[in-house]
């Protein structure tokens, strides 16, 4: 029995409206206090029922996917900074805005195109006008243009963008010429941050009501909503195949992430690639996989976000061992030295408790993937073959071959997760080691990716073709 929210909203349109909270907030060069991933992800979801009958809205699906990953980028630049210097922040501020802007721009044009196209195909009215906050509540018919609302869109993700990038041009500078004292411009940059986020606020909050409310008019207009739910329910529902092969090529491509994430990176003995990433990419895969075994999928959850903490944990012990995140300044380099041989003991401990985590964690996804492929295999792979022999003989071959795939990223996995645990201990006298680590983790992320390419090649591509 539905509820009364999805009667309301059975296409999820409301998700995209709260996504783009996310989206509007400035950013202090490469810190977003609001990480736009999440509200990616949220829109992406708001996306995805409309996105299988809509071409426009499947690719806006997409773009925003690509702005989604550069944001996990840029989540993790965020702990380079503290070992680099103003100029790499700068690169990086800018690089982030460029790679944005490219995802960004078609992203939004298609997103507005394709409920566009639905007003024709459906008749509905309201994706052609922006409602004011009255129309929504019924009291007058006030609407401004929807290409006003995607002009206003462009202009608040550029101010955003050059509001990040702004303030560090002055900090480039040479203060001080030889002989004669320069002009320090570097002085500016407060007030340039300020004037940045004054410009983000003042367009940025105007097109985030404007645009809920948009998001909001076509969820409460029924022709809309329930000729798209009913086409939805008629081509989509009721092709199984399908949505297991949308959805597990999504879940496959996180999972190697996942696995390239287990990399570690030492600077000055601390992992500027910690765990805790590889960790949260674990947790999305294992949302997917609650619909196919909640039990399993749950403890795979609990062991991400243990490893999330002992990751956390071991970084903070790193940090101080190293004398904290300015180790290069005498005072705070010799509190480091004098609690080295109080807190090495902790690290070695932290850093095998980390390594024992992660292993059970991908030993769980495993897991559940042999189960979920094998699964999907036994239910679609036949009905490719007109014979129940050939069709049994497929089945037997894509079985074998992906359960071999899966236990050489078991092996490789598992080779990878325990040289983290060890390299991390030892670290500081053999830091060549990281050669080795990067090795084996490249053989973990190369095994889980021939297993996303198998079944892409030999199943899930055929069933979307099918379709």
């Amino acid at each position: 029995m539905k509820t009364h929210k999805q009667k309301k909203d059975p296409l999820g349109l409301s998700w995209i409206g709260a996504g783009m909270i996310f989206l509007f907030n400035p950013l202090i060069n490469v810190v977003d206090v609001l990480p736009d991933f999440i509200g990616l992800f949220m829109i992406m979801h708001g996306l995805s029922k409309v996105a299988e009958v809509t071409d426009h809205l499947g690719d806006a699906r997409d773009g925003f996917a690509k702005l989604a990953i550069v944001s996990l980028i840029q989540t993790g630049i965020v702990f380079t900074l503290p070992f680099n210097s103003d100029s790499y922040t700068m690169l990086m501020a800018f690089s982030v805005s460029i790679v944005s802007a490219i995802y960004f721009v078609p992203a939004v044009s298609h997103l507005f195109e394709g409920f566009s196209y639905i007003s024709l195909r459906t008749g509905a009215a309201s994706p052609n006008a922006v409602p004011s906050r009255g129309a929504l509540r019924g009291k007058n018919q006030k609407h401004s243009s929807v290409t006003a609302l995607q002009v206003l869109t462009y202009a608040a993700f550029f101010i955003r963008a050059g509001g990040a990038v702004l303030p560090l041009v002055p900090g480039i500078f040479v203060n001080d010429y030889v002989g004669a004292p320069g002009v320090n411009w570097a002085q500016y940059s407060g007030v340039l941050y300020a004037f940045a986020w004054v410009a983000g606020f003042a367009v940025g909050i105007p097109w985030l009501l404007r645009f809920r409310r948009y998001i909001k008019g076509m969820c409460a207009d029924p022709v809309l909503t329930e000729t798209l739910w009913q086409r939805y329910k008629e081509e989509v529902l009721p092709n199984k195949g399908y949505l297991a092969a949308k959805r597990t090529r999504i879940l496959l491509i996180l999972a190697i992430v996942a696995c390239g994430l287990t990399f570690c990176m030492y600077v000055d003995y601390v992992n500027i690639v910690p765990n805790a990433f590889s960790a949260a990419f674990l947790i999305a895969v294992f949302a997917f996989l609650k619909r196919e075994d909640k039990k399993h999928a749950l403890w795979g959850i609990v062991l991400s976000v243990l490893l999330i903490i002992a990751s956390i944990v071991t970084e903070v012990l790193l940090v101080n061992y190293t004398g904290g995140i300015n180790n290069y300044t005498p005072a705070s380099f010799a509190i480091g030295v004098q609690r080295a041989r109080e807190l090495y003991p902790w690290i070695m401990v932290s850093s095998l408790v980390e390594a024992v985590l992660a292993l059970s964690a991908f030993a769980v996804l495993l897991y559940l993937l042999r189960g979920l492929l094998r699964s999907h295999i036994a239910a679609y792979a036949g009905r490719f073959y007109r014979t129940e022999e050939q069709a049994a003989a497929e089945i037997a071959r894509l079985t074998g071959e992906v359960q071999s795939r899966l236990r050489f990223t078991a092996v490789a996995g598992g080779a990878a997760l325990l040289l983290n645990g060890v390299y991390a201990c030892i670290a500081p006298w053999a830091p060549v080691i990281w050669i080795l680590n990067a090795m084996v983790v490249a053989l973990f992320t190369y095994g889980m990716y021939k297993v996303y390419a198998y079944m892409q090649e030999n199943l899930y591509t055929r069933i979307l073709r099918n379709y």
